[in-house]
């Protein structure tokens, strides 16, 4: 009886069993689909959470905003004096409004007394450590930075204190004092201006997104894969928050 139970077992996997060419080529093909589909599959969602990231980051730096402004009289419009070298203390009036894990300071043509963002740890240091979308590599900050909880560097600059720069070059509609560069991805890459760098306007009483009212339009500043010189990546700060 054992005997015959053995056979017919023996006959089941026969007819249902792989052989061992068979189940070799079935695991060469999922290993070829595997490696055409899971970076795709990955790629996407990094670039989903980096938006999803920008969004959250974008919102606690304008109620930050919102907060200095107050702070001030309602405008931002002189309360940073200097020009330039009130960067610094822009710099003190956010991390007085954000959860920061490290401070570093301008140097002096800054307002400050250290020896900028990138050479004290708080932004990316060296030729090409960051990069425009188009794939030109940038340089150091020697202007003031800071380092939130999340991870996120910021560097920060004064154009004008009286907030009486001039955006119409680029098109734009408005006046600034200055702006502020986040990395919402910390040191880790890309490091690419419209990937995980983003650009906002400190204008008198608000952040405005570069890419927003016509300064850095995002149809020439944010095109992915272009190598043209006016792409930028300023202008997906704006783009990705609106999505």
């Amino acid at each position: 009886m054992l005997r015959k139970l053995q056979k017919s077992e023996n006959k089941v996997l026969r007819q249902f069993g792989f052989t061992l060419a068979e189940t070799l080529i079935v695991i060469a093909i999922i290993g070829i689909i595997a490696s055409i589909v899971t970076p795709m599959l990955f790629g996407t969602t990094s670039d989903a959470e980096l938006k999803a990231k920008w969004k959250k980051q974008y919102s606690d730096l304008a109620q930050a905003t919102m907060m200095i402004v107050a702070d001030n009289g309602g405008t931002l419009a002189g309360a940073f004096p200097g020009d330039v070298a009130g960067s610094e203390d822009l710099k003190n009036a956010y991390a007085s409004k954000l959860n920061i894990i490290k401070d570093c300071s301008g140097t002096s043509s800054y307002g400050g007394t250290g020896t900028g963002a990138s050479s004290e740890g708080c932004w990316h240091s060296g030729t090409n450590s960051w990069y425009y979308l188009n794939g030109t590599g940038r340089g150091n900050y020697i202007s003031p930075g800071l380092i939130l909880n999340n991870g996120s560097l910021i560097w920060f600059y004064i154009e004008k204190s009286d907030c009486s720069y001039d955006t119409s070059y680029a098109d734009g509609d408005y006046t600034q004092c200055g702006y502020i560069s986040v990395d919402i991805n910390g040191f880790k890459k890309p490091n690419i201006i419209g990937k995980d760098i983003f650009y906002l306007a400190i204008t008198p009483n608000a952040l405005i997104p570069l890419g927003a009212r016509g300064y850095f339009d995002p149809l020439t500043s944010c095109i992915e894969g272009s190598t043209s010189s006016s792409n930028y990546g300023y202008g997906c700060s704006a783009k990705y928050l609106y999505e």
